[in-house]
């Protein structure tokens, strides 16, 4: 590993780091290995900057929602972390309150423990003290209580019906929250996520720092590097900007944060049995006196002799379909969906650029539209010095995506996680290599309506040709191998993009081969190095 002299490095010492004081490109000072973890559907990488025991190791996120197709543990994961890294990392970076970016912390907090960690960088939403941090926080566990409490009224609707699709749909998106099938209705929303996040905020007693867009990092321990922070913005409207067609209109962070109560006080009404069933007596006459009808007026959604006096007709099975009871909950789903989405947007997003020779590396973790485009606000812009510590430039977004080398593929390839004109197709770099931590046959079966497509068929298509053929997934590993892409059921769709010769031929023509000098596939990770 390269060192400084003595001279330079005492020089380097009367100002801030900058490029003349950076160890030259290829020197295996400024040398990064990205390793993603192949345990499915979620995400965790591993920085690793510096060669040999000098090496600093980043830690962004650890997570999964399952492994069909690798079937890689996090037990496995960690403890390579361990073994990786010699017990000790440089920064520990949880980007949102996600189980597939973070379960790993709860499942694995055994190993995690040994772990020593220098520093801690979370999204400014996760910052206890900030007043917006405050209010997006209380909107999503209000909406986020409401929905476990529907889910038991939803169940109980007939297979088939509007309902009981709507019920798939929720539970879908809870699981995101670490709120799956069986737990639902039991214990507080998303608190296994709540859990993992205090976990790595409290890590070994570090200072949890919480980054804004517009920060700049250059860290003593990290030398030639420097680390833009892209988002998530620090605005409720950019935060319910979620790309969605339809939705974020109906749902928007503003109105939200003002309805969110009102939702939850509407839903319990409505199926009060359940809500109150089992609470104490100080809390049924609390959720009682909320009730806008009087007890003599009211009656149990379960006790079947108030209603065959009073709504025997209503119940009668031959007239089944004038009946309205499920009817409020058609909108849950979409709640559901608003509430993952806005969650996504909360993504720490980050832009690692190494000063020698510009070349950037991208993680913007699960980040959706209105995160995306606020890194375009005029206002986003960076003062750092020019080459070889000359007079300051300025650095646009549009300058970090064009030399982007590296591309973490936003929440598994989703349709809604990759910006496109403002995003990808600003991404130049003949180098361009695109990572997708995913596992389509989880994502697949995580919703029966198979509503998950990861990764989505136009985006991939167009990973492909932007990074001429330098796409690889963490569940099959190259993405444009024609034997694995026909091997697996849950590739049928991508056979017909091209066939087995087009797809050896595209892999051969747009530098595969020599890509894979630089990015080492193996059983439970994949490797990608910049020399």
């Amino acid at each position: 590993m390269a060192t400084r002299k003595k001279g330079a490095k005492k020089k380097a010492a009367k100002k801030k780091p900058s490029a003349s004081a950076s160890p030259a490109a290829g020197s295996g000072a400024d040398r990064v290995r990205v390793r993603m973890y192949r345990q499915g559907l979620g995400d965790c990488f591993l920085l690793s900057f510096g060669t040999g025991a000098s090496a600093k190791h980043v830690l962004i996120d650890c997570g999964t929602l399952g492994a069909t197709t690798t079937g890689v543990t996090m037990s496995e994961v960690a403890g390579n972390i361990l073994e990786e890294t010699g017990g000790k990392l440089a920064l520990l970076i949880a980007t949102h309150e996600h189980h597939d970016h973070v379960s790993g912390f709860n499942s694995q907090k055994a190993k995690f423990d040994t772990l020593k960690v220098a520093h801690v960088w979370m999204a400014w939403t996760e910052n206890p003290a900030d007043k917006l941090a405050q209010r997006v926080a209380k909107w999503k566990k209000d909406v986020g209580a409401a929905l476990v409490a529907a889910m038991p009224v939803l169940r109980a609707a007939a297979p088939g019906t509007a309902a009981a699709r709507t019920a798939d749909a929720v539970s879908g998106m809870l699981a995101w929250f670490g709120n799956d099938e069986h737990p639902l209705g039991a214990g507080k929303f998303s608190e296994t996520v709540d859990v993992a996040m205090k976990y790595v905020r409290d890590k070994d007693g570090a200072k949890a720092e919480f980054l804004k867009p517009g920060d700049l990092r250059e860290e003593s321990w990290l030398p030639g590097w420097r680390v833009y922070v892209l988002g998530p913005p620090y605005s409720e409207s950019k935060l319910a900007d979620t790309g969605e067609k339809g939705s974020a209109d109906l749902y928007s962070l503003a109105s939200g944060l003002r309805s969110a109560a009102e939702f939850a006080a509407s839903a319990r009404q409505r199926y009060s049995t359940f809500a109150v069933g089992e609470q104490d007596r100080e809390e049924r006459a609390r959720f009682e006196s909320q009730l806008p009808f009087a007890p003599r007026f009211r009656s149990e959604l379960n006790d079947q002799e108030a209603r065959a006096r009073t709504l025997a007709a209503y119940d009668d099975p031959r007239v089944a379909w004038r009946r309205i009871d499920s009817d409020w909950l058609g909108s849950a789903s979409d709640l559901a969906l608003q509430l993952d989405n806005i969650t996504n947007n909360t993504s720490l997003a980050l832009a690692f650029e190494r000063i020698s020779d510009g070349k950037v590396l991208l993680f913007p973790a699960d980040a959706q539209e209105g995160n995306w485009l606020s890194w375009h606000d005029p206002a986003m812009k960076w003062e750092v010095p020019g080459p070889g510590g000359g007079a300051k430039r300025t650095v646009r977004t549009v300058d970090l995506l064009e030399r982007t080398v590296f591309y973490k593929v936003g929440h598994h390839g989703s349709h809604n996680a990759t910006a496109s004109r403002r995003g990808l197709e600003l991404m130049k770099s003949d180098e361009l290599v695109a990572f997708v931590p995913v596992d389509r046959a989880v994502a697949l079966t995580r919703n029966p309506q198979g509503s998950w497509k990861m990764p989505a068929r136009a985006l991939y298509r167009r990973l492909l040709e932007k990074c001429n053929g330098r796409v690889v997934r963490s569940d099959i590993g190259w993405a444009a191998d024609p034997a694995k892409a026909k091997s697996k059921a849950t590739e049928k769709e991508f056979v017909g993009m091209a066939s087995a010769a087009e797809w050896k031929k595209w892999g051969e023509e747009q530098g595969q081969a020599q890509a894979r000098k630089r990015i080492v596939d193996s059983e439970r990770w994949i490797d990608c190095a910049l020399e």
